[in-house]
């Protein structure tokens, strides 16, 4: 009876929605040493106790049921060396779960997102063993990806995800080899479109950020001449500016930073005497370390906002303290006040080198601002220029 209890027990948790305030863990009675354990996340995972301070992983709940993990745990606890280490018949969501997790964590700048991407995209091979998984069967699953409609660019992302949980493998186990190798990356067009302010577009959108601070700031000095005839604490007056959007916008509109690049902005990476912002690798998307020159406007709006001592990030989230993780309400607000819907955040960027092009800048000097590692993503801002390509064309007509 007390072992059907405790089945029942960890099968309930294991499908339970909740969300403790504190982790906690229900073990199985059978076999000894399975257990569950509930994150305040929501995520709940199977592990092994092997001893007083060893266990191993079985894999998260859902992924695995009940049954898999007590045959799991069965095999852990028959053979447990084999377990720990990687094995020729692991499944790839056992080397994922027990070895890949760890190295992608600790070594990719993306770690967490690529492990969730083998997960969620490559559900349909999780339970196969990795010397099962052929090429064939990988380019079937892509082709389906791309006939419901996604693009070849994130297939190939998916595709490099998946290789790297095999690159791993095959460094651990000799005589792995790497099925994924065989597939070709899908050709892209590079048709993604250039989208940057006209200058009418460019006032509106000024002129929207402008009268946002101003209302702003003008129910905060309402408000306190309310407070003050009650006899209320006074609430601090606004600065330069209302909140974040502002100056995020200007500052994006002259550096051509990416919304990350923007939100992971520290204070140590900007140097206010020689007028730069260092963009470090580990907040690149190319990984790389470029420094961008602040030009007279961004430098004023960066002076405005820094306070006497100002450390951590430039832009702190009022919610969590941290970095923003979106801003798309008040972008939304602003583009509609700016008659500008269609303009995305990442337009900013792409106004930022089409200016630069449009005012005779070289398209290596783009490159070298916007961090691109292939000149071919700077190039498709060369038509903006034509003018420069005919003057070119027209050096071969002079005798």
């Amino acid at each position: 009876m007390a072992d059907q209890e405790s089945r029942s027990s960890i099968a309930k948790a294991a499908v339970s929605k909740d969300r403790p305030a504190k982790p906690y863990e229900v073990r199985a009675a059978r076999p000894a040493g399975l257990l569950l354990r509930v994150q305040p996340s929501g995520s709940r995972t199977f592990y092994v106790q092997l001893g007083r301070a060893q266990r191993v992983r079985v894999g998260p709940a859902g992924v695995y049921t009940l049954k898999q993990a007590v045959e799991r745990a069965h095999a852990i606890l028959k053979d447990p060396g084999a377990a720990t280490g990687p094995r020729q018949g692991s499944t790839l969501v056992e080397y994922v779960d027990n070895h890949y997790s760890d190295h992608a964590l600790a070594k990719l700048k993306n770690g967490e997102k690529s492990v969730a991407r083998v997960k969620s995209i490559w559900k349909a091979l999780l339970g196969k063993r990795m010397t099962a998984i052929t090429a064939a069967e990988v380019d079937k699953l892509r082709t389906k990806r791309l006939l419901a409609g996604i693009t070849p660019a994130t297939v190939n992302r998916d595709i490099a995800a998946l290789s790297g949980v095999f690159a791993h493998w095959c460094k651990n186990i000799k005589s792995a080899t790497n099925p994924l190798t065989e597939l070709e990356a899908l050709d892209v067009a590079d048709d993604e479109r250039i989208r940057y302010l006209a200058p009418d577009e460019s006032m509106r959108l000024r002129a929207a950020l402008k009268a946002r601070d101003d209302q702003a700031r003008s129910g905060r000095t309402n408000a306190n001449k309310w407070r003050a005839t009650r006899a209320y604490a006074l609430l601090p007056e606004l600065g330069a500016y209302s909140d974040h959007i502002t100056p995020m916008v200007v500052l994006s509109m002259n550096t051509g930073l990416r919304q990350g690049e923007l939100f992971s902005l520290a204070w140590s990476s900007v140097d206010m005497q020689l007028k730069t912002i260092t963009v470090l690798a580990s907040h690149s998307k190319g990984n790389n370390t470029r420094h961008i020159p602040l030009n007279t406007e961004a430098l004023a709006v960066l002076q405005a906002i820094r306070s006497e001592g100002a450390d951590g990030l430039v832009f702190k989230s009022p919610v969590t303290g941290g970095e923003f993780d979106n801003v798309k309400r008040a972008w939304a607000e602003v583009t509609k006040a700016a008659k500008v819907p269609d303009v995305r955040w990442h337009d900013l960027r792409h106004n930022f080198a089409s200016q630069l092009v449009m005012h005779g800048a070289p398209i290596f000097t783009v490159q070298k601002l916007l961090g691109h590692s292939n000149p071919r993503m700077t190039q498709r801002y060369a038509r903006l220029a034509p003018e420069q390509l005919a003057d070119a064309v027209a050096l071969l007509g002079i005798a």
